[in-house]
Formats: C-alpha cells, structure tokens, sequence
C-alpha cells in the first residue's frame, strides 16, 4: 500500500514501541542543514515514546539530533571499535526482546541493499513475526514491500531525508 505522512502520524499515535532503521539515503546526503532538520524531526516524532534507533551512518550528526544518545546504535561503527558494541548491541537486543506481542512501529527510513543484514532483512523478520506491528518503509527507490508483510506493510516512495525534512508537526 502507498503511504502518506498522515499514515506515518496515524501509526505512531498508536505505537506502544517504534523501532527506526537509517540507511544509505542519510548517509548520501550532501547537505548538513537538511540532514540535521531530518534528524531533529524524527527527534520530535519520537518524543515520548520507546524507541531504539539502528543506524548504517558513521557520522555524530544522529548523535546531535535530540535523539536520546542511550537509544541508538551504530554496529558499522563497531567493526573498528568492537570493545564499544557489545553495550549498546545487547540493550538493543534486550529492548527488541521487549516488542513482542506488542503494538510496535518499524519505520524504515532510506535503507536500501548496500548492508541488508543490518536493518532491511532483521526489520522485515521482526515484522512478519510480531502479529501486532505495523512497517513502514520511506525509500526514494526501493520502497517496495515484501508479499509476506501483506497489508502491515505500507511504502512511501520518497527519499526519506526530504520527507522527514519537510514534515508538519
């Protein structure tokens, strides 16, 4: 199903947990204001709700955003520092643990295939199992949807930097 901002809005007023994914679309951006307005608007959708942030980037920029620091991972970070990802590897694991059975929200915003074992296959695995999520998948190209997420699924084919830049709050 094609998606709008208001079916992200409506998806998240009812999300118990909301579980994030950034890819390749946030790493390719050129522009640092836009970026950062992207990172703070997801900063403001997520306010008072649990939440863990994956991410493929490198950068501090999430780090800066508003986002709790406490609340996001970075495992491409730990092919260089491995003493640094078991901590932060494990909370996120254990609050994975946590949404079964649970109306959670996976949102995926610009992950395309460049590290589909991070965030794409693991998101879509925690989608089909738990019965009570709902993914949404922002993507400028590969915003399609799995058949095995049938109608859970909804796709906004935008590149998601611009469409979290340019949401209304």
């Amino acid at each position: 199903m094609q998606g709008t901002e208001k079916d992200l809005m409506g998806k998240l007023e009812t999300a118990e947990m909301v579980l994030v994914g950034t890819g390749e679309e946030f790493e390719a951006e050129s522009s640092q204001d836009i970026l950062s307005k992207a990172y703070e608007k997801l900063a403001q959708l997520l306010a008072g709700k649990n939440y863990f942030v994956i991410t493929t980037g490198k950068d501090d920029l999430i780090m800066q955003s508003g986002l709790k620091v406490d609340r996001i991972v970075q495992p491409l970070l730990f092919e260089e520092d491995s003493d640094q990802m078991p901590p932060m590897w494990d909370k996120y694991t254990k609050w994975l643990q946590g949404t079964l059975n649970r109306n959670v929200l996976i949102l995926e915003l610009g992950v395309g295939l460049k590290y589909p074992g991070v965030i794409r296959f693991p998101f879509e695995k925690a989608a089909y199992f738990n019965k009570k999520a709902d993914f949404i998948r922002v993507h400028g190209r590969l915003y399609q949807m799995t058949e095995e997420l049938g109608d859970k699924g909804i796709s906004i084919a935008q590149n998601a930097v611009a469409f979290l830049a340019g949401i209304e709050i």
